[in-house]
C-alpha cells in the first residue's frame, strides 16, 4: 500500500477540485480562466502520479503545475481578491467556497505534496524555462478566443482579467486611469503579460532553490 503521505494530499486535491468544479456557477466559460485551468492541470498531474507513479515525464509536469497554482494563489491574494466587495473573506467564499478550494486550499496542498514527495527529484534550470509554457500558451489561447468573438464580464472585455484586457483604454502599450482605487493606473496588456511572465520565471527559480535546499537537508539526514 502506498505511503499515506504520498496518497493523502493528492486525494484531497482531487476532492477539493471536484467540489469546486461542481459548485462553479460560470461554466463553461470558466475553462478560459487561468485559475480553473491551473487547478485542473494540478489535479490531472496528481491523478497521473497515483496511476503511474514512476512515469519519467511526471516530475517536470508536477513542477510546472505547482508553479502555476502558486502564481494563481499569489495573484488572487494580492491583486484580485482584495478588490472583491467584502475583501478576501468574501472572495474566498465565492461559489459556495469553490474559490477557497481553488485559490487557497489547493495551493497549500500542492506545496505540501511537492516538498514532501517530489522535491527530492534533481530539478534543473530547464524546468524553470519549461514552467513558462503554461502561461505563454494561456495568453495565446485568450488572444485566439478573443479574436473568435468570445467576450468576458458585463463590459464585454476581450480577456478574462482586467489587467490583460487589451481592449481597455490602456490598450497594449499605453496607460490609463484605473477602474477602482485599488487600481489607480491601468497599464497596457503587453506590460501586464511581461510582468506575469517575469513573475512566473522568478517563482520558478525560487521553487528550484527551495527544492535544492530540501534535497540538501535530506542528504545530511541520511548520512
Amino acid at each position: 500500500m502506498k505511503n499515506k503521505a504520498f496518497l493523502f494530499p493528492k486525494l484531497l486535491i482531487l476532492t477539493s477540485t471536484a467540489y469546486a468544479v461542481i459548485n462553479l456557477l460560470h461554466w463553461p466559460i470558466g475553462f478560459t480562466f487561468f485559475t480553473q485551468l491551473s487547478n485542473l492541470f494540478l489535479a490531472a498531474v496528481v491523478l497521473l502520479q497515483l496511476l503511474f507513479p514512476k512515469a519519467r515525464f511526471l516530475p517536470g509536469l508536477k513542477f510546472s503545475a505547482v508553479l502555476s497554482i502558486f502564481v494563481t494563489f499569489l495573484v488572487f491574494l494580492t491583486v484580485l481578491g482584495p478588490v472583491v466587495p467584502g475583501g478576501l473573506p468574501a472572495a474566498y467564499a465565492q461559489d459556495h467556497g469553490a474559490s477557497f478550494c481553488l485559490h487557497l486550499l489547493n495551493p497549500i496542498l500542492a506545496f505540501y505534496d511537492f516538498f514532501r514527495n517530489d522535491a527530492l527529484f534533481p530539478y534543473r534550470k530547464r524546468h524553470a524555462a519549461l514552467a513558462l509554457v503554461p502561461p505563454f500558451g494561456y495568453f495565446l489561447l485568450i488572444l485566439t478566443l478573443g479574436q473568435l468573438g468570445l467576450r468576458w464580464g458585463p463590459t464585454g472585455m476581450m480577456a478574462p482579467y482586467p489587467f490583460v484586457n487589451y481592449s481597455s483604454p490602456a490598450g497594449w502599450f499605453g496607460f490609463a486611469a484605473g477602474a477602482s482605487a485599488f487600481f489607480p493606473i491601468q497599464i497596457g496588456a503587453f506590460y501586464a503579460v511581461l510582468i506575469l511572465l517575469l513573475l512566473f520565471y522568478a517563482a520558478a527559480h525560487a521553487l528550484l532553490f527551495l527544492a535544492r535546499r530540501r534535497r540538501e537537508r535530506a542528504a545530511v539526514k541520511d548520512r
